[in-house]
Formats: structure tokens, C-alpha cells, sequence
């Protein structure tokens, strides 16, 4: 079975993630692009989007290999900082096929590029627990928010969850907080003086500041909704297995997961703060939730987890078509 593949301690496996999304990207390789729905990026949003385009197959494959290089990332991410028990590429898998159950998550969305970055800042925080240069991974870390903010501005409300972050994996003190926030400041100081040397600065600020606020309700398909909220399943999940999931967990690793917790937490409001809110601004919370129930997936007997598996890949597939085909 498909899942078999990812059991194993083996890092190259991850490297087959890139198959797999492109599998779950099948239906809109063949039936044609994914409907994507009303958009009102920021500025360097907008300027991503028209990089890349709204048709053609680059708009169909980069949606693909970014949620594969981040389900490769949460590999290395579980694996590096012991979050559980069993080593497994089963955090990477789950990441790519939570992103797979919508198909407004299939349509090319700046948003997309959020799922490494927020990975990379969880990396960076969980770096903190006896690092060395503690001081720099925190500037890291806030510097990968501000990144991920400038695409969509509610990654700002993360914050708060990552002064908890410092406070689980040492101190938070004024000085160490200061740290994480001067990354975040940074990176909007380059944005900016990028945006001032485009002669585009009072762009920059109107559309930036513009999308942090709750705003009015985008219209979206029924099989959009449905994807979007079967993962009501896997949160209630990985919620009501919490203090399992830090079972027989290294001081390390069970400081991490809690850690997880609260940027699952905290990923609800950033999906639902937004001028537009979207369905696809669900997909917020793939990259906590994903790394989470593969966590669970690692402790579940093979053959229920095969079939747990298949169920929610046949889900993906099916809903993806149908929404293309209707």
C-alpha cells in the first residue's frame, strides 16, 4: 500500500512526496485548472500571483512541488527534534494530503509559500532548547512570520503563539521576545525599501495594512466546503489525543509537540482574519495539523492506519474531480 512507503527512517523517502502531491494534483492535470476563488493579495501577493500566473501548467504544478518541499520540511522537522517515537515520513504524507481534501487548496494561491515558511519558523524556534545561538534562531524565526505575513498579513497573530513557544523552550523575557519581533521587523523594513526603490511604497502600505481585518465572505463551492471541513476530522483527532502524543517523548521532543499545539491553536483565527475570507484560507492550518495526525498515524496498528489512509486519499481525489467535472 501507498503508505508503506513512508515507513521508514530512511530520509530519501521524503523525495517521493513530490510524486505523491503530484498524484493528488492528478485531476487538475487532466481535467484542467482548478477554479480559484475571488482574490485580494498584498502587494508582493500580487506580484507572486502574476509571476506565476492564474492558467497554464506552471499554475498547476507549483501548488504541488511547494506543498511537497513543505511536507519534506515537517519530515525533517520531526525527525530533527525527536517528536516521536518512531521515525517515520508520515508527517510530511499528512501535510500533502490534508492540502489535497479541498480543491480550492488545488488553485494556485500566493498563501501556498506560507506552509514552508511557517515550518521554517516552527524549525527555528524548536532550535532554541540547549541551541546554541539561541539568540539568532529567534531572530529567524520572527523573520520567516514577517515573511509569511507579507503575503497574507493575519500570520501576524502567530506571534503570540510563538511567545509562548519561547517561554515553553526557555524564558520569555522582554529580551528574548524583542528578538523574535525584530526579525518580523526586518523583514518588513526589506519589503518596504524593496517596495520604495519600485516606486511603489504608498502600494505597498494600502495593501498591506488593508489585509488584517475580518471582512465579507467569499462565495464557494459545495465540494470546496466539504474538503475544507473534513478537516473538522483530523483536528478533533489530534485534540483528543493531545497528551498521548507527549507519551514516553524526550523532554525535547514533548517540549515541541506542546509547542505544535499552540500554533494549531493559533491558526484558526489567522484563517479566519482576512478582507476576503476564502476557503482556501483554510489550508492555514495543513502544516500544524498534518505534522500532528502523522504523529498519530506513527502510533496506529498498519493495517488501520492503511485504511484510514485510503479513505481520506480516495476523499481527496474523489472531491477534486467531482469539482472539476460539475
Amino acid at each position: 500500500m501507498i503508505l508503506s512507503l513512508f515507513r521508514t527512517n530512511q530520509s530519501y523517502a521524503s523525495l517521493l512526496l513530490f510524486g505523491y502531491a503530484l498524484v493528488l494534483q492528478l485531476p487538475v492535470f487532466l481535467l484542467g485548472q482548478a477554479e480559484s476563488e475571488g482574490e485580494r493579495d498584498t502587494y508582493y501577493g500580487g506580484l507572486v500571483r502574476e509571476a506565476v500566473g492564474t492558467s497554464g501548467w506552471v499554475s498547476v504544478l507549483i501548488p504541488a512541488l511547494l506543498i511537497a518541499v513543505a511536507g519534506i520540511v515537517a519530515n525533517n522537522y520531526a525527525d530533527r527534534f525527536r517528536v516521536s517515537r518512531k521515525v517515520t515520513q508520515f508527517p510530511g504524507v499528512f501535510v500533502v494530503l490534508l492540502w489535497a481534501l479541498s480543491p480550492a487548496f488545488h488553485a494556485f494561491d500566493p498563501l501556498q509559500f506560507n506552509h514552508l515558511f511557517l515550518l521554517l519558523a516552527i524549525g527555528a524556534l524548536g532550535s532554541t532548547y540547549k541551541g546554541k545561538a539561541t539568540e539568532v534562531a529567534r531572530f529567524n524565526a520572527g523573520f520567516w512570520l514577517g515573511l509569511a505575513s507579507l503575503l497574507h498579513p493575519s500570520y501576524l497573530i502567530f506571534i503570540p503563539a510563538f511567545v509562548v513557544g519561547i517561554g515553553i523552550f526557555g524564558t520569555a523575557k522582554l529580551r528574548t521576545v524583542f528578538q523574535l519581533i525584530v526579525g518580523v521587523l526586518i523583514a518588513y523594513f526589506l519589503a518596504g525599501t524593496c517596495a520604495y526603490l519600485l516606486d511603489d511604497l504608498q502600494s505597498f502600505y494600502a495593501t498591506q495594512l488593508a489585509g488584517l481585518r475580518f471582512g465579507e465572505f467569499e462565495p464557494a463551492g459545495r465540494y470546496a466546503l466539504v474538503g475544507a471541513g473534513l478537516l473538522a476530522l483530523p483536528l478533533l483527532i489530534v485534540v483528543l489525543g493531545g497528551n498521548r502524543a507527549r507519551l514516553m517523548l524526550n523532554i525535547e521532543g514533548s517540549k515541541n509537540v506542546s509547542f505544535l499545539y499552540w500554533v494549531l491553536l493559533f491558526a484558526l483565527p489567522v484563517a479566519t482574519c482576512a478582507v476576503v475570507l476564502r476557503v482556501a484560507d483554510a489550508q492555514v492550518v495543513v502544516p500544524p495539523l498534518g505534522l500532528l495526525l502523522g504523529l498519530w498515524f506513527t502510533r496506529q496498528p498498519r493495517a488501520r492506519a492503511e485504511f484510514y489512509h485510503l479513505l481520506l486519499f480516495a476523499a481527496a481525489l474523489v472531491l477534486t474531480t467531482v469539482a472539476l467535472i460539475d
